[in-house]
């Protein structure tokens, strides 16, 4: 019996709610009728936002919607996520163990790997490119092929996420002219962050949050300071939602910036100062009590 393909599932699980590929496709800003049909008769393969779409109207995960679906290996899944949650801090031995965590995945998972998962994967590696070598040629075909799909949608996915980080990092080496396309990409794309709080899942909060971070940072960078207040908020959401607070003194840290960078408020600054030592005390993370030090006599020194 001949395997049932993508396109005949997506048919035949649309037939069997009942849907035109008018309704099915909702008004067309995500899924045109014309793609959907190419799609249901194997003429053209999907991009990973149009299977984002079709798995969310037929109300399953993507895995379930793929013909060639697998459980992921709870041991790619594990090293997935503790190269997301854990922070380096710069440390050169944490920066060892995620870059031998990337390694593992690429020798002994990512053959194997779905298509979503092998971009997540990329565009993780992209961005740590990105960020090491202070170079934006990585991760460039990536931002072309996803940026302008997602710029539109209401609601962000975990990959959405990983690859709007990897499209921040690359707008922080960029000039950014105020009547650039690329700035008023950046803008749009930050400006929707907070709202995506109260859509996610909470166990994928974590990523949103470190997207946040990424976006204040380069926000500040670029002397873009109105939309950092509803970013903080965001932040602060999060951090109650999930009761995660390994990342509270950088979040101190970049508040305190905003209070000398914007409101030349010294007093107001050394009190997140205080806040960021005391939890990275609390933490018992030395190495990063001392770059905190650091970071407030860097940014009181002309005040």
């Amino acid at each position: 019996m001949k395997k049932e393909g993508f396109g005949d599932k997506v048919r035949r699980l649309r037939e069997e709610h009942g849907w035109s590929r008018e309704q099915f496709c909702d008004g067309e800003l995500e899924l045109t009728v014309r793609q959907l049909t190419r799609i249901e008769l194997g003429v053209s393969k999907p991009t990973l936002t149009k299977i984002f779409f079709i798995a969310h109207r037929l109300d399953l995960s993507l895995f379930e919607l793929m013909p060639d679906y697998v459980d992921l290996p709870d041991q790619y899944v594990k090293l997935k996520y503790d190269i997301l949650r854990t922070p380096t801090y710069d440390q050169l031995d944490l920066i060892e163990k995620r870059n031998e965590k990337l390694l593992e995945i690429y020798e002994h998972f990512y053959d194997m790997l779905p298509d979503i998962e092998r971009l997540a994967i990329d565009t993780i590696q992209s961005t740590i490119d990105v960020l090491e070598t202070q170079s934006d040629v990585f991760g460039k075909e990536i931002i072309k092929a996803h940026i302008p799909q997602i710029e539109w949608k209401p609601k962000y996915d975990v990959n959405d996420l990983l690859i709007i980080h990897l499209f921040i990092e690359h707008a922080y080496l960029s000039t950014m002219a105020k009547s650039s396309a690329s700035r008023k990409v950046f803008l749009r794309l930050v400006l929707g962050l907070p709202e995506q709080v109260v859509m996610m899942e909470p166990e994928d909060l974590f990523v949103l949050r470190n997207v946040i971070f990424a976006a204040i940072r380069v926000l500040g960078s670029k002397g873009i300071y109105d939309p950092i207040p509803a970013l903080f908020q965001g932040l602060d959401q999060i951090m109650q939602i999930t009761q995660d607070f390994q990342k509270y003194p950088i979040f101190s840290m970049l508040r305190w910036k905003y209070e000398l960078l914007v409101h030349r408020d010294v007093q107001r600054a050394y009190i997140y100062c205080k806040e960021a030592m005391i939890f990275a005390q609390l933490m018992g993370n030395r190495h990063l009590m001392g770059r905190l030090h650091d970071q407030w006599r860097i940014d009181t020194l002309d005040t």
